[in-house]
């Protein structure tokens, strides 16, 4: 039976809150469950506030949705907002529009935000500079192929409209930001100060600065890919993992006030509260860090002034009030990976930890590495669905038992190390700073050494894995049923688990553009061949073809690259597709692919093709359409305008 007045009450509100906010934009069907207050009865009444929450959230999410104005098409105005982040091209910087020209050379004022690339020919932006642009802000491009990361989606939450190149000479400074730097900043760059004290430069400082004060450093391509073949990737940002370690420092060292009655506990909690919002600000109020520093706060007032309290009861609470400040973070990875990931800490980590208990002179190693284990499996147990979901892959298991458990502690020595650098530092004469320094180096050297080595030795992930969202609920179900259904529905969810098949994919191909040239992608089970131009690099083979890869049940892949010049023809299907650079006469073929350099100055050529189907690797001007139009066939797509193209 639902009651309000259990020992979970916020876990029941934020579970129908959730349920609100997925339902947000549909029909407002759920306020028939109101009804129930109308009939006597505490389930009645127990099914009318769940109504009622849910129907409250949907109108809550709909409410604050984010409306995007019209994109500036000619000219616009901007405030760079916030921090300027430092690409290998460009200055990337968030920008509030405050005017904006439409194509009649008429100015008026407008609002939106927007994702701006400034050439680096430009000097370095600061936060409060004003710009005069003079292009149009284009929307972000649409996933190409199935299963892709839709970023425009993702900035849509965010409320950011669209992004654009802007090189030298499309824009003029008009204002000098000329704002002073903050508390927080100042203790960034004095925090920075003594890292750079304390390292030499290269992979060790980059790494420690983005580690301990989320500073967005040059890590190099090496050290990310280590970390993320590693499952480790989490440990560059600043984020629950570092709020939780500086939370249990911090309650070391001042737990003895809470025996101090009265005053004791309050001024704990200010200390401790202080502490932790000073850290969140030096770091950069990012989201994830913003997101810990809460939900400590929480537990923090729970641990300070209840004398009974539920973990799950009180992380239930923290989810609800950001959901309900910010509806969106329901959708956000991370989001959902820190609550899961706490989650299973509190369901499970205690109950593994106590199957084993060591005996003889080494049990404070192996327990200590057994319960270091238990905290690794406890936090994948409800995340590592969502880590294959986002990101298609998972640690090898051989990597994941063997070599979590000292990533773990010695990513822990490194944070605690760093953390008590930074806190007395500055106070240390040189004799006694050093030595603390080359404590700190020796633990990012044994970090890095670890990693490094294994990665080289070891096979450090499984690529390619793939779960529905359907397999993730069934999952979730069967998990819930294990821990806290009665004994004979645990068996039901073994079954569940054991003998669950996922779809088998039908064969598939794909046809879309790159830079003005061909991709094609053909998939029949297991095997994949992908025809790329040379210019596609790895990272873009990462982001939009692992993930098709991957959910279409891909395992063996082979890409080869395009010839530089000349025609190409080959069969898909009894049909016949032709990628034309040169121009020729149609011989059959069912398919013209115009190269992006084909000249259409002699357009006898193309009325022998006008049977076939034709993509444009590039859309040509309006000029060329309009003299193209009497040679044009009934189908022809613009391949650098839509996504990928099924045949």
């Amino acid at each position: 039976m639902i009651s309000y007045f259990s020992r979970f009450p916020f876990v029941r509100i934020l579970l129908f809150w959730i349920l609100g906010i997925l339902l947000s934009g549909f029909a407002y069907w759920p306020m028939l469950g109101c009804l129930g207050f109308l009939i006597p009865g505490r389930v009645f009444r127990s099914v009318g506030i769940s109504s009622l929450i849910v129907v409250f959230a949907m109108a809550w999410t709909a409410y604050l949705m984010p409306v995007l104005p019209v994109l500036p098409r000619d000219g616009f105005v901007v405030r760079v907002e916030g921090s300027v982040e430092e690409k290998p091209k460009s200055w990337s910087v968030l920008a509030r529009c405050m005017g904006s020209r439409d194509s009649a050379q008429v100015w008026s004022s407008s609002s939106g935000l927007y994702r701006l690339h400034l050439a680096k020919t430009l000097p370095k932006p600061q936060a409060a500079d004003v710009f005069a642009v003079r292009q149009a802000v284009k929307p972000f491009p649409l996933p190409l192929f199935p299963f892709e990361k839709n970023w425009g989606a993702y900035f849509f939450q965010k409320g950011i409209g669209g992004s654009a190149f802007v090189s030298l000479d499309r824009i003029r400074l008009i204002e000098k930001g000329g704002v002073e730097r903050t508390f927080f900043e100042k203790a960034q760059a004095h925090f920075v100060g003594l890292l750079e004290r304390a390292f030499e430069p290269g992979r060790d400082r980059d790494v420690a600065e983005a580690m301990l004060l989320g500073v967005k450093t040059k890590i190099d391509f090496e050290t990310l890919s280590a970390y993320s073949a590693l499952g480790a990737i989490h440990i560059l940002s600043v984020s629950g993992l570092h709020v939780g370690l500086l939370y249990m420092g911090l309650s070391l060292i001042l737990g003895f006030l809470l025996k101090r009655r009265p005053a004791g506990p309050y001024v704990f909690f200010g200390l401790m509260m202080a502490l932790l919002w000073c850290y969140a600000g030096i770091s950069g109020f990012s989201l994830p860090v913003l997101r810990s520093a809460w939900m400590f706060s929480v537990i923090l007032f729970a641990k300070t002034f209840l004398h009974r309290q539920q973990s799950l009861n009180t992380l239930a609470f923290s989810a609800f009030v950001l959901l309900f400040l910010h509806p969106a973070s329901l959708f956000d990875a991370g989001f959902q990976l820190s609550y899961l990931a706490v989650w299973g800490l509190i369901a499970f980590q205690q109950r593994w930890a106590s199957i084993f208990k060591f005996r003889g002179w080494l049990r404070w190693p192996l327990n200590q590495i057994w319960e270091l284990t238990c905290v690794a499996l406890a936090a994948q147990v409800l995340t590592w669905p969502l880590i294959v979901y986002y990101f298609h892959q998972l640690p090898h298991p051989l990597s994941f038992f063997l070599l979590n458990p000292f990533l773990i502690l010695f990513s822990s020595i490194a944070l605690f190390l760093g953390f008590l650098l930074l806190a007395i530092g500055s106070f240390l004469p040189e004799w006694a700073f050093q030595p603390l320094a080359y404590l700190l180096k020796t633990s990012f050297q044994l970090l890095h050494g670890l990693m490094f080595s294994w990665v080289e030795q070891v096979t450090s992930v499984i690529p390619f894995l793939r779960i529905t969202i359907l397999e993730m609920s069934i999952y979730f179900f069967a998990i819930t049923l294990l821990v806290w259904a009665p004994r004979r529905w645990k068996m039901g969810a073994c079954v569940l688990l054991l003998f669950w098949q996922s779809p088998k994919t039908k064969p598939q191909a794909y046809l879309s553009a790159f830079k003005g040239e061909a991709v094609w992608v053909e998939n029949e089970g297991e095997k994949s061949i992908a025809s790329l131009p040379a210019d596609a690099d790895p990272a873009w083979i990462q982001a939009h073809l692992s993930p098709m890869w991957a959910n279409c049940g891909v395992k063996d892949t082979l890409t080869r690259r395009w010839p530089v010049k000349g025609n190409l023809q080959w069969k898909y299907r009894s049909e016949t597709y032709a990628y034309v650079r040169i121009p020729t006469v149609a011989r059959g073929q069912q398919h013209l692919i115009l190269g992006k350099d084909v000249k259409y100055r002699d357009k006898e050529w193309l009325k022998s093709w006008q049977e076939a189907t034709w993509y444009f690797l590039k859309r040509p001007s309006a000029y060329w359409m309009g003299e193209l139009k009497p040679y044009l066939p009934s189908r022809y797509y613009f391949l650098d305008e839509q996504p990928a193209i099924r045949p």
